[in-house]
């Protein structure tokens, strides 16, 4: 069995200590890049970068599309996982069907699951203070998935930035889905200022996210339309499908 890990290339500096951290297992895995930062140091044999300048979903897609493996899981380039976490991932999900299983994340030295989703932000609303609604889920951080339920899913081509991965997430659960959260497996960030997350806030993915799956402070049982799927063709890694900024081609 083999994990393919898939991320953005943002950060080539912390590229070293995120394989390390990855390394402190004993399943077998291996790392695909994909972005416009190249790195700046040989990779180690099971880690490969792919040169594209394509908005960040579509390089999280190339990436995904070039791991192996029967288990697939996406990564920051500043995320750490606590020692034997894949190891311990790995063992839930071989025996649960339909399933994502994730490691706790650990945010200001509390480790803890997360069942709440902002539906406004402060700076919407005239009080400042945000807005949140339960779920009766909770939210997995570096979620491993099988492959075959990955490529079920897809990825939207609408979401230029982020919240895509969140989006597949309420599209895992309505289908039947579970998350699993292995309170043993800690993840952690390094914590630098880049955040593509508040980015994609700010140019609309956030609020595309909510435009396809709350409802009057209620999750839809579905999505409000299908997903349209991103597709790994000929031009893949020089053009953007579907929105994009400027700054992205």
């Amino acid at each position: 069995m083999e994990i393919g890990i898939y991320c953005t290339s943002i950060r080539p500096h912390l590229w070293k200590g995120l394989h390390e951290s990855l390394s402190q297992n004993n399943a077998n895995f291996n790392l695909c890049i994909a972005g416009p930062c190249p790195p700046t140091k040989p990779l180690p044999t099971n880690a490969k970068y792919i040169y594209t300048n394509v908005k960040p979903a579509q390089c999280a897609f190339i990436a995904a599309n070039n791991t192996k493996g029967d288990y697939i899981t996406m990564m920051s380039d500043d995320a750490r996982l606590s020692a034997g976490a894949l190891d311990n991932l790995l063992k839930i999900i071989i025996t649960e069907q339909k399933t994502i299983v994730s490691s706790v994340w650990q945010i200001l030295g509390s480790a803890k699951a997360h069942y709440s989703l902002v539906v406004e932000w402060g700076y919407q609303r005239s009080d400042n203070k945000v807005r949140t609604i339960n779920l009766n889920f909770p939210w997995p951080i570096a979620g491993l998935i099988r492959r075959e339920d990955y490529d079920e899913l897809g990825v939207d081509k609408n979401f230029i930035g982020g919240f895509w991965e969140l989006d597949t997430i309420f599209e895992f659960v309505s289908r039947g889905g579970k998350i699993i959260i292995d309170e043993n497996s800690i993840f952690t960030e390094e914590g630098e200022h880049y955040h593509l997350g508040a980015l994609s806030v700010s140019i609309g993915d956030y609020q595309k996210f909510l435009d396809m799956w709350i409802n009057k402070d209620k999750v839809r049982t579905e999505r409000r339309v299908p997903i349209d799927s991103l597709i790994y063709n000929d031009t893949v890694l020089t053009v953007s499908q579907g929105p994009k900024l400027d700054c992205w081609n």
